[in-house]
C-alpha cells in the first residue's frame, strides 16, 4: 500500500512519509518526508505567533543544508514578522538569515551580524515570507533570532 514493497524477510518497505505493517498510514507527501528527513529544524508556519531560529537563544550547527522557514498567512492576508532579537556571526559565510519577501524570485535579502534591528518589520508580498537560516560554526556565542508573526488584510483582496 502507499507505494510499500515486499523485502527479502517478507515484510513491508514503506516509502519516507508512510508507517505501518503494509505502510497502510500515510503521514505526509513523501517529498515533505524527505524535506523533513534532510532538514528537520525546517518546518511551515501558519499560526500567527513567536519565530526563532533552531535552538534560540543557544547556538545550533545545522550544517550545509540549514533550516527553511515558510511562513504563511491564510488566503488574502499578508505575512508580517516583527524582529525582537537579532545576533548572528560576523561571518556571513558561516551564519546568516536569507529572507524572501516574494516567493517566487530565487534569491532573497541576507542578513548577518547585527544587521536587523530590534522593531524591524518585514511584509510579504503575497501570503508567504521564506526564512532560510545557516549556521555552520556553533563555536560561536551568537543568539540567532526571535521574532513575531502576525498578519494583516491585502487591500482589494478576494
Amino acid at each position: 500500500m502507499n507505494g510499500g514493497y515486499t523485502k527479502k524477510n517478507c515484510k513491508c518497505a514503506c516509502p519516507l512519509g508512510t508507517t505501518g505493517a503494509k505502510c497502510e498510514n500515510f503521514v505526509r507527501s513523501y517529498n515533505d518526508a524527505l524535506i523533513k528527513q534532510l532538514t528537520p529544524h525546517s518546518a511551515n508556519i501558519t499560526k500567527p505567533g513567536k519565530v526563532t531560529s533552531p535552538g534560540y537563544p543557544k547556538s545550533l550547527r545545522l550544517g550545509a543544508m540549514g533550516s527553511t522557514q515558510v511562513i504563511r498567512a491564510p488566503k488574502c492576508q499578508r505575512a508580517v514578522v516583527t524582529f525582537k532579537d537579532f545576533q548572528l556571526d560576523d561571518d556571513c559565510n558561516d551564519n546568516s538569515l536569507e529572507i524572501r519577501t516574494d516567493v517566487s524570485v530565487a534569491d532573497g535579502k541576507v542578513f548577518c551580524v547585527e544587521a536587523i534591528a530590534k522593531g524591524t518589520v518585514f511584509r510579504s508580498d503575497k501570503s508567504e515570507l521564506i526564512f532560510h537560516y545557516k549556521n555552520n560554526n556553533p563555536q560561536k556565542p551568537e543568539a540567532g533570532y526571535k521574532a513575531t508573526f502576525t498578519t494583516e488584510a491585502i487591500p482589494n483582496c478576494s
